[in-house]
């Protein structure tokens, strides 16, 4: 397993097949909660490869707040594309 830094910018991270997961350069400059939940995100796809419900509920047993995260993305993420 290998832990990759990009220079993607339409995507916040990624988990392959083979379990790299790769993380954007840019995510650096969100704020420290939003970093963990996109780590936390492509770590639970090491165990689910989709975006099913038992995914999802991993995601929430570590970190009940996550949709908060998820609207960060989407209202600010554009602010880390520079």
């Amino acid at each position: 397993k290998q832990i990759k830094i990009t220079s993607a910018k339409t995507r916040w991270g990624s988990c392959s097949a083979k379990g790299t997961v790769s993380f954007p350069w840019r995510l650096v400059m969100a704020p420290v909660p939003v970093i963990d939940y996109v780590v936390v995100h492509e770590l639970v796809h090491i165990l689910e490869k989709n975006h099913s419900r038992a995914f999802w509920n991993k995601v929430r047993a570590i970190m009940p707040d996550y949709q908060q995260k998820i609207r960060w993305l989407e209202v600010n993420g554009y602010t880390l594309m520079i």
